[in-house]
């Protein structure tokens, strides 16, 4: 990596590394996976059944072969209404500034089938302490059916607090019903019916 992008350590808040068990993960049919770069862990899993959708080409490129990648903003949702089954966002909203986190879940809300799934695992993000590290550092370690995964996530922590009850909110504000939640450590897992 350039020198120029670096981030300096003192900068870097990191909490414990969480764990995520995606093993016994089930999805019906087509799914839009919103922030399907990077890892791509939700195509790795269910492959040619995924779109993935990024609004930045290199992190497609970065993920592995399966689904289709397309360059898209979640915001603008190219899709025709009721396309797909199951929509999810793994570790995207905190990449995603939260005054645009409405209209990602209109979106999300108006190209999911009735009775479709919307799933999103994120992480709880306090308020900003003001201090110097202002980069919010998420180590993970992931378990696939078939493999295990250890990855991180970082983003800036100033103006980024969300929790269970954040995502929630807007959920049922959009129209969604809760079905789930569930806390493992500081990832929430979030169940979401149309």
């Amino acid at each position: 990596m350039p020198e120029e992008h670096q981030i300096a350590e003192e900068r870097l808040y990191r909490i414990e590394t969480q764990e995520v068990s995606l093993e016994k993960l089930v999805l019906p049919g087509r799914i839009l996976d919103i922030g399907g770069g990077g890892e791509g862990i939700i195509g790795q899993i269910f492959k040619d059944r995924v779109i993935a959708i990024d609004p930045n080409p290199m992190e497609l490129e970065e993920a592995s072969e399966g689904p289709l990648k397309v360059v898209m903003d979640a915001k603008e949702l190219k899709f025709l209404e009721a396309s797909f089954d199951a929509i999810t966002s793994f570790f995207t909203f905190m990449f995603i500034p939260n005054c645009d986190h409405q209209q990602v879940f209109a979106e999300v809300f108006r190209v999911l089938k009735p009775g479709g799934k919307f799933v999103v695992w994120d992480i709880t993000i306090p308020p900003y302490d003001g201090g110097l590290k202002d980069i919010y550092v998420v180590p993970l370690k992931l378990c696939l059916p078939h493999k295990n995964v250890e990855t991180g996530y970082g983003t800036r922590w100033i103006e980024k607090e969300q929790s269970t009850e954040y995502f929630c909110r807007l959920a049922e504000a959009t129209g969604f019903n809760v079905d789930a939640t569930q806390m493992n450590g500081q990832v929430m897992t979030l169940w979401f019916r149309r």
